[in-house]
């Protein structure tokens, strides 16, 4: 809790959580109500004029404490430490201007040390100063790129002295630069530019005078930061949800009776999570918890907040233990003592909330007291920050976001007074968008709710959810995340900053980001050594400072909540643009401010998509951000068109993008001469232009995942200032080029390709010292000599962690430094592995693949790596033995959870025994273990896994337990293939088990009862394969038991007749959800009692070819899904299904059939041809619920019944395919009103179509002559296609609907009617595929098509006759296909539209004809041959 004095008499107090603080007052006039239009803020980079639009509007309520100066003091200090740079020193003095900078560095002090009152003018709407610091901010850029200037020019003359053989040249190099006309040049504009700059800095220092800002001395930040906080309470919330389990959990450690033997006198619970997580009102829930009260014989909260003041926090907590003690004027020696006093022999709980406080020597002497408190005493520490967790030395509870319906519950009753919308149904649609807002913030769900509490207006509630969080009055949730901010060091500020270019939700990669943070230069001063370790740590503390978070779907990829997203663009301002902030605003004035900026790849890019982008001049970060992991399609016209612009570039990521090319812009150096990251991963490149060596300043490269990228350019070795070469995956790359080892700075070279003599040789890793994190060696086999491998000094090396070898005997050699952490060796070609591997020297290795070592007899002694916790051993040909060799130790492998044998075909004997004695426990905490392709081994699993988890055995058919015993008490998953039963037969006490897969098990007649009985958990049961299964369970009394199995699929098991074994009626698990059977040609009939599966949802059977009859009664009424296929002899199904002629009729019209009806939604059915006779015209179908219905190869099938139609009213879609004897449909097919999709084949004629039918088809249907009547009346029609229907002649009468979005008419060779006469009403379509039989346009020279202005997609097909395209293209058109018109010459003459995405035309040649010019800005273009160009 943090309570700030501002300068204009504000006093704010923030905190996070549901329940954490929530005040604030403001001593000057507020600005009320919601509407806030003209209430006019100022971000420090982002500047507006009344009437203009402001870029980006994220306005500081009165109640906001500035920041936005905090983040250009850090951009400042970028400035300092650029100016401190020992290369621009050299530089400077050498050309006489290190006097003019050292002045500059003074100017720029004495402004740094007046921007806290800027900032707190400004929110006075002080105008002046609001542009004073816009021009401060671009002056800021200015001077940073000129300095960069500065030393691109260093490094080149510095380059060239290093080149000249003459000691002459080198001296005029050195000293005479009026020499070079290109150096004299350079120095007559340096010269200006200082001038403009020296000119531009006086004016901001005059202005400032003028502005009479105060100097702070850095004394007003802190006085904000150490005001007097107001103490949060314990009392609880009066509505608490969704923290029940965690409640629990806790509640369970405190109260727990502890050993005597293992417990310490006190334990420490830290609740850590984001600002607004509701950390404080947990602990007040636990803390108030009537076990507790009885548990503990004393309790005290303590607020700590941000400023750890250790008398404050003492005293709180004594006068608790003590409420008669006064301790006015007392000592902190005489506070801790008392305190031991009350809390000696005394069980106690202290909750200590919102704890900052990161210095081990605080938190010790705090602690002092309560060591002497009786076992089981607690202290709960809430926190924001991780680090305070691990000083406490203490297993964190981390609290997530609230789940959406908890959201709403809190919701409702902070607003309506009530948990749910019952009875406000007008306002719940509203309610449930603005929680969305909230992502799962309790204190933004209060906020937002409180704002609208009693007030039930439609109005006022719409009004809350169109406006930024940010911009609604007394918000409580600005200060609380602000606070995170404040606290972040300047380093880390403007690193929080820069991830503004994020939109929300992104997912964002580590190491991408720590890239672009060190190309901007924002990872530098003492750290730049060792820069990615230094920008590694940045990302670190900002995940424990919770402003990222773990992404739940990638775990290495991380997420900013929104509200933190929007704190990053409330600092940055109109510097940084996230895609689509403002792409279809109209006024992009703001973006000429814009320095770094993200897009958002569609699948195809226009040149409209990057209009915005033309506009940022300055930009100094052009970011591609994938969506969806889909790449995009972009012309290399359009992207040269756009990087000519951006000159300032130091950061250029193209990744994900379909190009072939690089743009020959790119490696030009005066356009791009201060690039520092380039990243083409993912593309389709084959090569770099040679130009790109001349990149002097290139410090990154990223090449991931270039598929077809052959080679690197010669002279990779000019750029000098290369750290990063990252060209992992790049699966055609055969070697890298000559002296790559000459790169003495490169910090990550994630692969090195041995080469002969046009190619890097191994021995050039030598001087690569500062190599770290991941390096692949491949190629080894082309070393010709070992002293090769010696020289490569691996071991020195002790950055690198992950290690991957390939081929040949020099691995003795190569032996890596110990801090290795990860290590591959792949297709090593000795007989034995090196002596080093394994060896116990290797502390902190985690993870270890040998893979397709086929000549290696032997494996390593790796039971000494004490710390591996993943061992893959795959395609060692020649390993015969797995034993002690492998142990080495009676206590091997004490932290191995993960361990995979594939492919060992010679494997017979696995040993779990040193000497003559077994080991106990070989594996304590193996939680993987899987054993594929061993086809040999005849040896056990070890006989105690007590931590296993998941166990897959697959192919090992010579394997066999028996008699022994194993127990896998903890197995969840069990996965069994293609292995004999009696391994199967030795598992016991599965009691966990929820997954159980068993495949290819020949000797399997049934599931034993030893195994079945213990199954107690099963979730999904899968038989498959086994060839001799008849029965499923032994004993039907173990069906009692399986209540928690839900799927249940038996499928190619050609034996099975029944589920349990005699002749009693089998039944199956009452909460069983889903039952496949296939393939199971000998089952004749089902469980008589199926219906009584309440549970039941999705039944498939297919290919069982005895099956006669479904269900004796009705079906399950719960069930919503059946599929049956190939079922040759099913003759009726269920009651609950179709009700027959003679039972229609005793039945009548009455209410009765409600009785037999079902909930099935879809139904399908396929190759049951004496099914689908007797079904469809002989009965009614009484499936009132059915939406989806696909008749599919049923050849006894060649009219459906009238009475049919009856009972499908709630049907949407119908498809009937490939029934080559339907002729006709029900003449009442246009009474089911809900049917919107309808696809037929083989049918005479049509009825007329239901009123709400949006799409349908017509395929392969040579009979039909005529479409449905009345076609232009159905204006609900959307999608309408006719393929080859020869025999139709004409449209109906009246045309096709106008509404209509996509027609396809394909093969209806003799339809003559002029396209003119149903194409020109078509105003509302999107997508045309036409082809030259219909209308007889293929006939014709010239093509004319009144192609409707909405059209977006057109394919043109088989129009042999036509040689231009004469008619114009709509002007959003995105896709153009031309296919089979040999004879076309000539397209549009006014051209292509902009719009275009992908054209794809045949005969199209790249580069040639008259048209390529308008062709090659097309982001897609398929030639012939299907290649595409882009």
């Amino acid at each position: 809790m943090r309570c700030m004095m501002m300068a204009d008499g504000c006093i704010w107090e923030s905190c996070d959580g549901s329940g954490e603080r929530e005040q604030m007052t403001n001593n000057k006039a507020e600005v009320s109500g919601l509407d806030r239009a003209h209430f006019f803020t100022f971000s420090t980079f982002g500047g507006y004029d009344e009437g203009k639009v402001q870029r980006n509007p994220l306005p500081f309520t009165n109640e906001a404490m500035p920041i936005a100066e905090l983040f250009l003091c850090a951009f400042l200090q970028v400035l300092f430490d650029r100016l401190a740079s020992p290369e621009l020193l050299n530089f400077v003095r050498r050309k006489g201007i290190d006097m003019r900078l050292k002045k500059w560095e003074k100017m720029l002090e004495s402004i740094k040390e007046v921007l806290d009152d800027a900032e707190d003018r400004q929110l006075t709407n002080h105008l002046g100063v609001k542009l004073w610091l816009e021009d401060l901010r671009n002056l800021a850029y200015d001077i940073k790129d000129l300095l960069d200037e500065f030393i691109i020019e260093s490094t080149k003359s510095k380059s060239k002295v290093e080149s000249s053989t003459s000691k002459v040249r080198s001296l005029l190099s050195g000293c005479c630069f009026r020499l070079s006309p290109r150096e004299f040049m350079f120095d007559h504009k340096m010269i200006s530019d200082i001038e403009e700059m020296d000119d531009k800095l006086q004016e901001i220092i005059t202005r400032k005078d003028s502005l009479s800002l105060r100097e702070n001395n850095g004394k007003q930040l802190a006085n904000r930061l150490q005001d007097e906080p107001i103490p949060t309470t314990h009392l609880t919330e009066d509505f608490f949800v969704g923290r029940d389990d965690k409640k629990m959990e806790i509640l369970e450690l405190l109260t727990r009776e502890e050993d005597d033997r293992t417990c310490a006198n006190m334990k420490v619970i830290p609740i850590i999570g984001m600002p607004g997580l509701g950390k404080t009102a947990l602990a007040q829930q636990v803390f108030n918890d009537a076990k507790v009260t009885n548990y503990f014989d004393t309790k005290a909260w303590a607020c700590v907040s941000d400023v750890f003041d250790m008398l404050a926090i003492t005293k709180s907590i004594l006068q608790k233990t003590d409420c008669t003690l006064s301790c006015e004027d007392k000592d902190p020696d005489w506070l801790q003592g008392k305190l031991k006093q009350n809390l000696s022999g005394k069980k106690f709980l202290v909750v200590l909330d919102d704890v900052w406080n990161e210095n081990y020597g605080n938190w010790t002497t705090l602690l002092k007291p309560s060591h002497s408190g009786a076992k089981g005493s607690k202290i709960i520490v809430t926190t924001r920050n991780s680090h305070v967790a691990q000083i406490a030395g203490a297993q964190p509870y981390t609290l997530k976001e609230l789940s959406q319906d908890v959201c709403v519950s809190l919701f409702a009753f902070h607003a309506l007074g009530v948990r749910k919308f019952d009875h406000h149904r007008f306002l719940e649609a509203l309610g449930l968008k603005i929680v969305e807002k909230c992502k799962g913030l309790p204190l933004a769900v209060k906020t937002l709710a409180g704002l609208l509490h009693t007030r039930v207006s439609p109005h006022e509630w719409k009004t809350i959810l169109n406006n930024k969080i940010w911009d609604l009055p007394e918000n409580d949730i600005l200060p609380a995340l602000k606070l995170s901010y404040l606290h972040l060091p300047s380093n880390l500020r403007r690193c929080f900053a820069y991830c503004a270019i994020f939109p929300k939700d992104y997912e964002i990669e580590r190491d991408k980001l720590i890239y672009w943070w060190i190309a901007e230069g924002l990872v530098e001063g003492k750290e730049a050594k060792n820069q990615w370790n230094a920008g590694l740590n940045y990302f670190n503390e900002l995940v424990n400072r919770s402003l990222f978070q773990k992404s739940s779907s990638n775990g290495s990829r991380f997420l900013m909540h929104d509200l933190v997203n929007d704190l990053a663009k409330l600092v940055a301002g109109a510097s940084h643009y996230s895609s689509g902030e403002f792409e279809l605003v109209d006024d992009h004035n703001n973006a000429s401010l814009v320095c770094h900026a993200s897009f958002f790849l569609s699948k195809f890019i226009v040149p409209e998509r990057l209009k915005i982008y033309h506009r940022m001049q300055g930009l100094r970060s052009f970011i591609s951000l994938e969506k969806q992991f889909d790449s995009s399609y972009v012309s290399q016209k359009m992207l040269c068109d756009l990087l000519l612009r951006l000159k300032y570039l130091r950061v250029l990521s193209l990744s994900d993008h379909h190009i072939s090319e690089v743009p020959d812009c790119i490696g030009n150096l005066r356009h791009l001469k201060h690039l520092r990251h380039l990243d083409l991963s993912y593309t389709d490149i084959e090569t770099l232009p040679k130009s790109i060596v001349a990149l002097y300043n290139l410090e990154t490269l990223i090449l991931q995942g270039c598929y077809m990228l052959t080679e690197l350019p010669e002279g990779m070795e000019k750029l000098v200032h290369l750290r990063f070469l990252n060209i992992s995956y790049t699966l055609s790359l055969r070697k890298l080029p000559l002296n790559i080892g000459n790169l003495l700075g490169l910090e990550i070279l994630s692969k090195f390709v041995v080469g002969t003599e046009n190619g890097s040789r191994l021995n050039e890793l030598k001087n690569l010292k500062n190599l770290q994190e991941e390096l692949c060696i491949s190629n080894l086999h082309k070393v010709e000599e070992a002293r090769e491998a010696k020289d490569a000094t691996l071991l020195t090396k002790e950055g690198i962690c992950r290690l991957a070898m390939q081929w040949r005997e020099v691995l003795n050699f190569l032996r890596p430094h110990q801090n290795l952490k990860n290590l591959t060796i792949s297709y090593y070609g000795g007989l034995e592995f090196p002596s080093w591997l394994g060896s116990p020297f290797y502390v902190n290795i985690v993870s270890l693949c040998l893979h397709g070592c086929q000549r290696v007899k032997v494996l390593p002694l790796l039971g000494l790596l004490f710390s591996l916790k993943e061992l893959y051993i795959k395609g060692l040909n020649a390993i015969c033995r797995v034993g002690s060799e492998f142990y080495g130790t009676e206590s091997p492998f004490p932290s191995l959870m993960t361990l995979e044998f594939e492919a060992l075909p010679l494997w017979e004997d696995w040993s779990h025994c040193v000497g003559f004695e077994e080991i106990g426990v070989l594996f304590p905490y193996l939680e993987h273990l899987r054993i594929q392709d061993c086809p040999k081994l005849i040896g056990r699993l070890p006989s105690q896994l007590s931590s296993l988890i998941k166990l897959e055995i697959n192919s090992c058919s010579c394997m066999d337990a028996m008699p022994f015993i194993i127990r896998l008490p903890s197995l969840n998953e069990l996965s069994f293939r293609g292995c004999n039963e009696g391994v199967l037969k030795s598992l016991v006490n599965l009691t966990s088990l929820t997954d159980f897969v068993i495949e290819d098990v020949a000797e399997l007649t049934c599931l034993n009862y030893e195994l079945t009985s213990s199954l107690i958990k099963p979730e999904k049961l899968e038989m498959k394969s086994c060839k001799n299964l008849m029965y499923l369970w032994q004993d039907k009394d173990v069906i009692w038991n399986l209540t928690s199995l839900k799927s249940l699929v038996i499928k190619s098991c050609h034996e099975f007749i029944s589920f349990t074994t005699g002749e009693e009626d089998a039944e199956l698990p009452s909460n069983l959800e889903n039952l496949n059977l296939r393939d199971c040609i000998n089952l004749e009939k089902l469980p008589s009692k199926m219906h009584t599966l309440s549970s039941l949802k999705d039944l498939t059977v297919h290919g069982c070819l005895k099956l006669g009859c479904f269900f004796k009664t009705s079906m399950p009424t719960s069930m919503t899904s059946l599929d049956i296929a190939n079922c040759k002899i099913l003759l009726s199904l269920s009651r609950g299904l179709i009700v027959h002629r003679d039972e229609h009729d005793s039945i009548g019209n009455n209410n009765n059939l409600n009785d037999v009806t079902s909930c099935l939604q879809e139904l399908k059915i396929s190759e049951c041809d004496y099914l689908l006779a007797s079904l469809f015209s002989e009965g009614r179908l009484l499936l009132a619920t059915l939406k989806k219905l696909e008749i599919r190869s049923c050849m006894g099938v060649e009219s459906l019944a009238e009475k049919l139609i009856d009972g499908l009213q709630s049907i949407q879609e119908i498809k009937i395919l490939s029934c080559d004897h339907l002729r006709s449909l029900p003449e009442n097919l246009h009474t089911l009103s809900h049917l919107t999709s309808f696809c037929a084949l083989e049918l005479e004629c049509f009825p007329p179509l239901p009123p709400a039918i949006s799409s349908f088809y017509l395929q392969n249907c040579p009979k039909i002559k005529s479409l449905p009547n009345q076609l232009h009346r159905l204006t609900f029609l959307q999608y309408l296609t006719i393929n080859m229907c020869e025999s139709i002649t004409c449209l109906p009468d009246g045309g096709l609907p106008p509404q209509l979005q996509r027609l396809t008419l394909i093969g209806c060779e003799n339809m003559k009617q002029p396209v003119r006469e149903w194409l020109t009403p078509l105003t509302s379509l999107q997508c045309l595929d036409i082809d030259g039989s219909v209308g007889g346009v293929g006939e014709e020279e010239d093509l004319v098509l009144p192609l409707p202005s909405s059209l977006l997609y057109l394919w043109i097909r088989d129009m042999e006759k036509v040689e231009r395209l004469s008619c114009s293209l709509p002007p959003s058109l995105r896709n153009l296909w031309i296919n089979d018109c040999p004879k076309l010459r000539e397209l549009p003459q006014d051209g292509l539209p902009l719009s275009l995405e992908w054209m794809s035309e045949e005969r199209c040649k790249k580069g040639t004809g008259c048209y390529w010019s308008l062709i090659c800005q097309i982001p897609k273009v398929t030639l012939s041959g299907g290649d595409s160009i882009t």
